[in-house]
């Protein structure tokens, strides 16, 4: 540690810290000196980081890292956060922690960042019995104002005017607050964020809104099975734990119906963990800027002195001086679990809680055997399970990320495999391959035999990414990550302060006997065995049944039988079928050399990717890096298919899945090399993205795109098929099953002239292929003719951006190509990749619905899958059209100043739900406004009126037309705050390629769009958003134009949505079927009553025009 705790609340003895590492320290000795020490850390970091890092200590006992960016600086902002009170009372942030896998959305470009996170030493397992969630309730209440700032949403309001926002985290030994904003202000909001830990409010108004808010959060994760099972695993730890009683989530019969019971006065609750553990030493603080070291010092100083070192006592939590919660080492004998899950789930899991391995964090023994136990080679565990088809995946290790599996209470190691049917039915045999492997190692680890070698493969990997590690992670996430490491209990300062920026990092040879004590701990005696399965719903007995408290999960526990564990405990006769150490790793770089500059040659950096390459079946853009020069590439493919039916967008899924089981060897050394892969089907095409160290990238992109493009006619039908069918039944069965998917599904099946639906394409497996070998034949045919045959447009669409020259990419690619057409005379020597290909000529396609404008919208209401849903979801969009940068940037800017309050209004004062969301979502070319609620405690129609009377009434009166809230410095604020997103040029080549390979797949092209919507945004006018929100939204008369195209192609002419006395509006309610029910149609006066669409979605947009896609007006 830096030093010890101050030990008195007036007038703390100043310490100075020594110095063990050879990092540079001062010594602060003076009494009234704010620093009581002072450290660089900056011979620790990446030789690729050209940040900068200081570690302090205040006088007060705060630790804090400071982390100044590498950007360019950014002119501090004068704002006085006093100088409008209406600055800080009318926005609040938008939450980002609900579902989203929605591919139309466009992802904010965010702004030069600064960012901070205070996580204090704190967690649930603290909190008081009967109490059970109080660490979660006052993370929300400590948000809601302070005494100097006390307005409840100051701090959120102040964040989203100037691109930022803020979130918490509740942990079993910690509590996290973090935030990010716009760079040019960082100095107040730290201030106000300061103050918030110095003398919050606690209104107890607030406190009944909050509470509302954290039983809709609890109610949002009812049916997450990783959270069901996670509090089964407390609930059957030993009743003295406090682990067993551990509730993180909270709700309102923990905290307000049982306390009322009790007669428990839970704010003075509240403040009694406040007061005993909300104090300076107990905190570790971390704060990204772009300002320097000194300058962000004086911030930190100036703001956070004033947190007390003590307001009483304080004690370091009770969690330090915790055993394990359950396990051999609690006293607990082997058991067994059944337990019933969510949706359709098959699998075993095998927990082992060890003794806390934190100080072995430079070695992570649980990295190598987690490695030994699940990597995919020839005759390993995984092997084996699958050619008995008794498994179709494993995982083994520990998360030391993970709260609930990594503290000082203890490690929980885990082995999570998928099972077959069959492999439920005999799960015994199944883990007694695990222990047989098991066995094996330990014996080799006794001996002094475990190879080195992937020890050294692993530290070679983590080496890789310490040396050219990107600069990708978002400033509050290294912030967070930085301010947890500094806790005391994770041992990183006591052996060297340098490691918390090397804490990935695999530091020191191979440490056998570290690996032995794990595995000494991985005994037969010491195991938990969990199997999860849905068909217990029918096999189990109902007596037997025990229920978990507060998610009602049902589970049988029983021990398991000597006998099993007597079998287990010794090798078995089957064990000589393993090979249980990996193969070695052929795709470990080890040239790392970067292609050298033309010095005559004069390149802009930012140029877009050239169209370098078009044959009869391939185009291919290159661009070689010149601005991050690092030793890296990335190759994307996107494999287009025919115009897709159910069928054949099935198939396609199941080549996929085929092709991800033969390669799983391959993509887990890849991964091990620090690749990445992305292998998936979008939209219409296959698509297939790589992306690492450019030495071996080549290799690895003939070997996985040979399996992509080879036809599926050689496989078992009894293994592989059959396997990977019942994977995807699996898959399509359970992904509607959250409201908030099921509600995405329908609109962009509504907003889609070709959608496909899950259950499309579950139907057409179901009932089309009886058989394995029909289903065989279908996708020959499908692989042959899609993967082996030319068009007259291209086929397959490559980028090829980075450490590679043009020879190089151009060579790739023809080998790709030769794979797919079988023509070995594609070579690289051809001489038409050097002439001056012809412009890409792309068809257009009518992909996205023009939605009839209407009165009060076109509403889809559809019920949940679950018949105990609890959640509701809603969602209003309002559908824009096809528009050039100008309306794009009056769009974004339109979401960026409704988002916030929003959230506000529906979900802080209104509670009408936990996730409440905005976003603009680019469906095909088309944009659009989308806003989401998801509620438990709402009915689906009542939250649609008040979206309703939000979007109508208050937000376009009280903010968009108040020169009050909405001030021309407001407006200003937020239009400099996007301009400055949208110019910022990419931060890596991660980034870079991502954005060029979407103009790629969208066949926009668009390579500077960002540029141009910056440009645009500087335009932008109070005015003109106003005459765009009326046209948008409230369907009255603008100057907005749209284009549609009937259904033949025929384009049909220009019009004004001002002579539509309309708006282009879809509502989608998925009703929770334990929900409130009360329709939107009874609670609207006559002639508001949405047009409802009862019968299939498919005939009643038959007769609807496209807009269309690659044209523009």
């Amino acid at each position: 540690m830096l030093g010890a705790f101050v030990e008195s609340c007036s007038s703390p003895p100043a310490y100075s810290h020594r110095n063990r590492t050879g990092g540079r320290v001062e010594e602060v000795a003076e009494m009234t000196s704010p620093l009581s020490s002072r450290m660089s850390l900056d011979s620790f970091r990446s030789p690729a980081d050209k940040k900068s890092y200081r570690l302090i200590t205040l006088s007060n006992g705060l630790e804090v890292l400071l982390v100044q960016s590498d950007a360019s600086p950014v002119n501090r902002s004068t704002f006085d956060c006093n100088d409008d009170g209406n600055d800080l009372d009318s926005l609040s942030s938008t939450d980002d922690t609900g579902f989203d896998e929605e591919g139309d959305e466009i992802n904010d470009r965010a702004p030069t960042l600064a960012a901070a996170c205070l996580t204090v030493d704190v967690g649930s397992l603290a909190d008081p019995e009967g109490l059970p969630g109080l660490a979660h309730y006052f993370e929300h209440m400590i948000f809601m104002g302070s005494e100097k700032y006390p307005a409840e949403d100051a701090f959120e309001s102040f964040l989203s005017a100037h691109g930022g926002s803020s979130n918490g985290a509740t942990e079993c030994e910690s509590t996290r607050f973090v935030f990010d904003v716009d760079a040019a202000y960082l100095a107040p909001a730290l201030d106000i964020f300061a103050n918030l830990f110095v003398a919050p409010i606690l209104r107890r108004e607030a406190m009944e809104r909050e509470l509302k808010a954290v039983e809709s959060e609890f109610q949002r994760m009812r049916n997450n099975n990783s959270v069901r099972l996670q509090q089964v695993m407390c609930e059957t730890s030993v009743p003295e734990h406090p682990y067993s009683r551990c509730f993180t989530w909270g709700n309102v019969e923990s905290l307000k119906h049982n306390p009322e019971r009790d007669g428990i006065n839970v704010r003075e609750q509240m403040l009694q963990l406040f007061n005993k553990f909300y104090v300076a030493p107990a905190m570790k603080l971390c704060v990204y800027g772009c300002e320097s070291l000194d300058v962000l010092e004086q911030y930190v100083t100036q703001s956070f002195s004033d947190i007390p070192a003590y307001r009483g006592s304080y004690d370091k939590p009770r969690s330090e001086t915790l055993t394990v919660p359950y396990g051999g080492g609690a006293g607990q004998k082997p058991t067994v679990l059944h337990v019933i899950p969510v949706g359709e789930k098959c699998s075993i899991r095998l927990y082992w809680m060890l003794p806390p391995m934190m100080k072995n964090y430079r070695q992570k023994p649980w990295l190598y055997v987690g490695h030994l136990l699940g990597h995919e080679s020839p005759e390993s565990i995984a092997s084996l399970l699958k050619q008995r088809q008794w498994a179709t995946d494993i995982i083994a290790g520990t998360s030391d990320r993970d709260g609930y599996e990594f503290g000082s209470f203890g490690t929980v190691f885990e082995v999570r495999i998928s099972l077959t049917e069959q492999g439920l039915a005999c799960w015994e045999q199944v883990v007694q391959v695990i222990f047989d492997a098991l066995h094996i190692f330990s014996s080799l680890a006794a001996a002094g035999d475990l190879p080195a070698c992937v020890f050294e493969e692993l530290h070679s990997s983590s080496e890789m990414d310490f040396r050219f590690q990107e600069d990708d992670i978002a400033p509050v996430t290294l912030c967070r990550e930085l301010s947890e490491r500094m806790l005391p209990r994770h041992n990183i300062q006591q052996h060297c302060e340098g490691d918390l920026l090397r804490y990935d990092l695999i530091q020191g040879g191979f440490d056998i006997s570290s690996v032995y004590s794990l595995l000494s701990g991985l005994s037969a005696n010491n195991v938990r065995a969990v199997l999860v399965a849905s068909s217990f719903a029918d096999t189990l007995n109902p007596n037997d049944l025990q229920t978990e408290r507060w998610f009602g999960t049902k589970y049988t526990v029983n021990s398991i039988p000597e006998s099993v564990i007597a079998a287990w405990s010794q090798l078995s006769n089957e064990s000589i079928e393993l090979s249980v150490l990996p193969t070695p790793n052929p795709f470990m770089p080890r040239n790392f050399s970067v292609l050298p500059l033309e010095p005559v040659i004069q390149v802009d950096n930012d140029t877009p990717p050239d169209l370098i390459l078009t044959t009869s079946t391939t185009q291919l853009w290159y661009k070689r890096d010149r601005k991050f020069l690092v030793p890296k590439a990335s190759v994307s493919f996107l494999v287009t298919l025919p115009e897709p039916t159910a069928a054949i967008h099935m198939l396609a899924e199941l080549h996929v899945e085929l092709v991800r089981r033969r390669l799983q060897h391959t993509l887990e050394q890849a991964e091990t090399a620090s690749f990445t892969t992305e292998l998936d089907v979008r939209d219409e095409a296959i698509e297939v993205v790589i992306s690492g160290f450019s030495d071996m990238l080549p290799s690895l992109v003939l070997v996985i795109m040979r399996e992509v493009l080879r036809p599926s006619t050689t496989f078992d039908i009894e293994s592989e098929l059959t396997l990977a069918r019942g994977e995807l039944e699996r898959e399509y069965r359970n992904a509607t099953l959250s409201p908030r998917a099921k509600a995405y599904e329908l609109r962009l099946q509504m907003l889609e002239s070709r959608a496909v639906t899950t259950d499309d394409k579950l139907e057409a497996l179901q009932s089309k292929y009886g058989h394995e070998s029909d289903l065989a034949a279908d996708l020959a045919h499908l692989t042959v003719s899609v993967l082996g045959c030319s068009k007259d447009t291209p086929v397959i669409r490559c980028m090829v951006i980075g450490n590679m020259s043009r020879e190089a990419a151009v060579s790739l690619v023809l080998d790709v190509e030769a794979v797919k057409t079988g023509d070995s005379s594609l070579l690289p020597c051809e001489p038409e990749p050097e002439l001056e290909p012809e412009p890409p000529i792309l068809a257009p396609r009518c992909h996205t619905i023009a939605l009839p404008p209407t009165t009060n919208g076109l509403l889809v209401r559809r019920d949940s899958e679950r018949i105990g849903e609890r959640n509701s979801v809603v969602e209003v969009y309002f559908q824009i059209g096809k528009v050039g940068p100008t309306d794009r940037a009056y769009a974004i800017l339109l979401r960026s100043l409704l988002a916030q309050p929003l959230f506000h209004e529906l979900r802080t004062k209104q509670q009408l739900g936990y996730t409440v969301t905005c976003s603009i979502r680019d469906t095909h070319g088309v944009l659009g406004l989308n806003l989401s609620v998801q509620s438990a405690s709402h009915a689906a129609g009542a939250v649609a009126k008040k979206l309703d009377v939000f979007l109508h009434e208050e937000f376009p009166h009280d903010y968009l037309l108040s020169d009050e809230r909405l001030s021309p410095k407001r407006f200003a604020a937020y239009v400099q705050t996007l301009q400055r997103a949208y110019a910022r040029p990419d931060a890596t080549l991660t980034e870079q390629s991502e954005r060029y390979w979407e103009e790629i797949v969208s066949g926009r092209l668009e390579f500077d769009l960002d540029a141009r919507v910056a440009t645009a945004l500087g335009d932008c006018t109070r005015q003109g958003l106003l005459e765009r929100y009326q046209c948008w939204i409230q369907g009255s008369t603008s100057c907005c134009n749209t284009c549609t195209q009937s259904r033949d192609g025929n384009r049909q002419a220009q019009h004004r949505s001002s002579k539509s006395h309309g708006t282009r509006k879809l509502r989608v309610h998925v009703v929770g079927q334990c929900s409130p029910l009360k329709p939107l149609e009874q609670l609207v006066p006559p002639g508001k009553t949405p047009f409802i669409i009862t019968g299939d979605l498919h005939d009643f947009k038959r007769e609807l025009r496209c807009y269309c896609h690659l044209t523009s007006d």
